[in-house]
């Protein structure tokens, strides 16, 4: 006999619920060495078209992204691409604000607040994340569309696969692969315009002089769009994709999963509309297999949870269809959970949720707030160490500094250094300086003061950074401000 092997379980579903009782998941499923092997190795997997709410839910959140992905790097703030990944100068440009190495703090919280989020996510909705707005989704069932506007339906592609090449079977393999490349054509120079402007890189592309790291960077996102998207799909989750495989440790009684109802829908068979369930003893289930013929990762969902299902709804979708056109009532596949089948408990009034949501909106709104208030402007002062520590001139002690202006996003571009201190010091030099965002300038300085006023050999000097107005140094208003010291010889002490 073939020895079974469990397949990885997502939600262990009680098989016999509370006692006496049957429960409404069928047993999980178990698969033979050979059954894994061609899950493993399986063909071209067919979907059909369906349609229902969690589908036009799905189309909503993809136009929103597709959109979102694909104009953003045509729009400009304050003469800068709203989103661009300047890896040459090492700063980031996004919305309007200014990112460099030393601001890898916001990067960090980021990307804690991602993990967490996602995790939130998962213990509540289980997979949606993958069902609904994963990019590999998103991509995946847009050429899915365009296969089914260039061959047909699930019945019309499996006819014209099996059919010889002809004109048509050419015709249509050829329109499908075509659309297939320009939408990978079309993708890569977005994404590589996030890293290399837009405008420039069609220009460029325009008069054959694209540096060869961005021709590489584009055959590379071509390929991998029309690969994953058009080939790999349904593998990349099964078998590539670390987060099918961890999510496990995730779920928990309360994770609402796509669930079958077995004790209503068993047991299944073919029926009219006008049949007697009761006297034959059939469930509602009619065994249509839809359900698995919209699957885009090709499971019975009817066979109980697995680990390869993405939460897509697609077959609670089609279910729900043909519940309707039978006269039954619709949920006979739908999200549930295993301590709550029927779905009597409210989402919203779960106390792990409502923990779960305040945790999440509070960590967003910090992150917010964080970014909010962050320096708009830095400065970084440098004091001239290469020749004397002091100079002369004048009766007074001169200092000589370097000051970096950083404009990370600053409403003002025009600015004006002054100095704070317990002694009079003047600034010798030019004490103005224009900024554009996202940009640093240097202003070189000295520092006087009359020897007799100087008190001390070391003494701290602020160096403070205000916007340029009308009336110049009128403005209080500090915007950066960084702490230096200045350095008199012994003999200033007397």
């Amino acid at each position: 006999m073939t020895e079974k092997i469990p397949l990885v379980n997502v939600l262990q579903a009680p098989e016999n619920g509370r006692p006496g009782k049957k429960s409404h998941f069928r047993p999980q499923k178990q698969l033979t060495s050979h059954t894994l092997s061609e899950l493993i190795i399986a063909g071209k997997i067919y979907t059909k078209r369906t349609s229902g709410y969690f589908q036009k839910l799905r189309k909503i959140l993809s136009y929103a992204l597709l959109a979102t992905f694909f104009i953003m790097p045509w729009v400009s703030i304050a003469q800068q691409p709203a989103v661009y990944f300047d890896l040459a100068a090492q700063k980031f440009h996004i919305l309007g604000m200014t990112f460099w190495p030393q601001d890898a703090g916001f990067l960090v919280y980021l990307l804690v607040l991602a993990c967490i989020l996602l995790i939130a996510a998962t213990l509540v909705i289980g997979r949606a994340w993958c069902g609904f707005v994963c990019p590999q989704t998103v991509w995946s069932f847009l050429f899915m569309w365009v296969e089914d506007k260039c061959e047909g339906d699930r019945n019309r592609r499996i006819k014209l696969d099996n059919q010889p090449w002809g004109y048509n079977k050419l015709y249509r393999k050829t329109a499908k692969h075509s659309l297939w490349l320009l939408i990978s054509l079309i993708t890569a120079y977005t994404f590589v315009g996030y890293f290399y402007p837009i405008r420039a890189l069609l220009g460029d592309t325009i008069s054959l002089d694209v540096h060869y790291l961005g021709v590489f960077w584009l055959i590379f996102f071509v390929l991998g769009t029309y690969l994953n998207a058009g080939w790999l799909r349904e593998k990349v989750c099964l078998h590539m994709c670390p987060y099918a495989r961890f999510q496990a440790v995730m779920y928990t009684q309360d994770t609402l999963v796509i669930s079958y109802d077995s004790l209503r829908g068993e047991n299944r068979g073919h029926r009219k509309a006008t049949t007697d369930t009761q006297a034959l003893g059939l469930g509602d289930c009619v065994d249509c297999s839809l359900c698995v013929q919209v699957c885009p990762v090709d499971i019975d969902i009817r066979d109980g949870m697995q680990y390869p299902c993405i939460d897509c709804g697609l077959c609670a979708d089609v279910c729900d269809n043909v519940m309707t056109k039978m006269g039954y009532a619709t949920g006979l596949i739908r999200f549930a959970s295993a301590s709550d089948p029927q779905g009597h408990k409210s989402l919203f009034k779960q106390r792990k949720v409502v923990w779960l949501a305040m945790l999440s909106l509070t960590l967003t709104i910090a992150f917010g707030y964080s970014l909010y208030n962050r320096e708009a402007l830095s400065i970084d002062v440098i004091r001239d160490r290469g020749a004397n520590l002091y100079q002369r001139s004048e009766g007074g002690i001169l200092n000589t500094y370097q000051v970096n202006i950083n404009n990370k996003g600053a409403d003002a571009q025009s600015f004006v250094l002054s100095l704070t201190s317990q002694y009079p010091f003047e600034i010798r030099g030019k004490k103005s300086i224009y900024v554009p965002r996202g940009k640093v300038d240097t202003l070189l300085v000295s520092v006087w003061i009359d020897e007799q006023k100087i008190q001390q050999y070391r003494s701290d000097i602020h160096f403070v950074v205000k916007p340029k107005t009308e009336n110049n140094l009128d403005n209080q208003t500090a915007i950066a401000k960084q702490l230096s010291s200045f350095i008199a010889p012994v003999t200033a002490r007397k």
